[in-house]
């Protein structure tokens, strides 16, 4: 039977794109609808067999979100699919069929250039030779991916199927910061709507130290609203209770002093310089803590209900999860509250059935690397960033259309 345009609905597609191997977020109708806030205008395409599938339903081989972004005066757009096409690159007829139908989807909304970058693994031995062989040329990042590329080829990405076995494997340091934060006052709050506002905040204030440029609180809110129907989205909040933050000090203190006593006591019998040590050691100790304790009094009297620490978005398509953003506060940043709340995200996820854990590119600031690279990911690299001309142009009009394409 041959293969025909399909009209499928949005919930079609995108249980489609969730279902497929090669699906991701970025492919599904909720994420057209986001990014008409930025600028964007987005069509679906799909193509399969008439009646082919189960009880007479329609069998859908492929399937692709095309976003358009208008260049400005000309008559002209780019055609960005990004993480697409959802088909299977070995299957020679479905990718034909989608490409032409992709192609007069296009061209219909003044496509100049057809830009994708499949979720496909950079080894998979049928995209790259499926696309070339269909006029697409590779891009090449240079020196500099972050600039060239709309999505980072290399990620890293953590399985979470078998917690047991993942936080086995962390390091000693990474386990003890997930504990730590459970014992120190920290609360993790997988939040709706109205905590919008408090995430911005953080938001605002990682970009003013880390020295970049954030996303309107509407683009969030918008994120929000597109995607929490199909409860595909988790915004978290990691707040500080100072009052059992306080309480937790005072039973430390209380548990040093003892260990104090007895090492005053073993000093005064075995004097030695390691006991001298050990007792100015637990002395600090002591002391530390009960400045932590005045601390956090204060602070509860100024904050009844806690103060947030950090937050974050994290979005699934299917079994896959996408950590998209992530903010903190400059405030108690010795009680890592990332690390609870990325553990308490993927244990809700994996109840979920998610199954990966995507935590992004690799191309980040250097603290943030680190920070991923405790969660034992695997560097996964994709296939990459693929063009094709859909209309004769000159040098220039192709430097402008790309131009509008990094104003993503």
């Amino acid at each position: 039977m041959a293969l025909v345009a399909l009209d499928l609905t949005d919930r079609e597609h995108d249980d489609f794109v969730r279902d497929h191997p090669n699906g991701h977020l970025m492919q599904t109708t909720p994420w057209g609808r986001e990014k008409v806030h930025t600028g964007w205008t987005w069509k679906t395409v799909a193509v399969g067999r008439k009646g082919a599938g189960p009880d007479g339903a329609d069998e859908v081989t492929g399937a692709a979100l095309i976003l358009f972004r208008r260049a400005p005066v000309l008559p002209m757009a780019l055609a960005y699919c990004p993480r697409g096409f959802v088909v299977d690159w070995a299957d020679g007829e479905s990718v034909d069929a989608l490409l032409a139908e992709v192609t007069c989807v296009a061209k219909a909304n003044r496509g100049v250039l057809l830009r994708l970058d499949p979720a496909v693994r950079i080894d998979d031995p049928d995209v790259r030779p499926a696309l070339e062989s269909r006029g697409f040329e590779r891009t090449d990042p240079g020196d500099d991916a972050a600039k060239t590329l709309a999505q980072p080829a290399l990620r890293m990405v953590t399985g979470i199927s078998d917690l047991d076995g993942l936080l086995a494997g962390l390091s000693q340091s990474t386990r003890q910061s997930i504990r730590k934060g459970e014992k120190s006052g920290l609360v993790y709050e997988s939040v709706g709507r109205d905590k919008i506002p408090a995430f911005y905040e953080l938001m605002k204030v990682t970009g003013q130290r880390d020295g970049f440029g954030i996303r309107s609180m509407e683009y969030f809110t918008t994120l929000y609203d597109v995607l929490s129907p199909t409860d595909d989205i988790v915004i978290s909040l990691v707040k500080l209770d100072h009052g059992a933050a306080a309480e937790s000090a005072r039973t430390k203190v209380a548990d040093l002093t003892q260990q104090l006593e007895k090492a005053r006591a073993k000093r005064e019998k075995y004097p030695s310089e390691k006991a001298d040590r050990q007792v100015a050691g637990l002395e600090e100790s002591v002391a530390k803590n009960e400045a932590s304790i005045a601390e956090y009094e204060a602070a509860h009297a100024k904050h009844p209900d806690g103060q947030y620490l950090s937050g974050s978005v994290f979005a699934t398509c299917g079994t896959r999860g996408s950590y998209l953003y992530a903010a903190s506060s400059d405030d108690y940043r010795n009680l890592r509250p990332n690390y609870l709340m990325v553990w308490r995200i993927m244990q809700d996820a994996a109840a979920k059935g998610v199954t990966t854990f995507d935590f992004g590119g690799i191309d980040a600031s250097e603290g943030l690397e680190e920070f991923k690279k405790q969660w034992n990911p695997e560097r996964r690299e994709y296939a990459g960033e693929f063009t094709k001309r859909l209309r004769p142009l000159s040098g220039r009009l192709i430097d402008l259309v790309v131009r509008v394409y990094k104003r993503r």
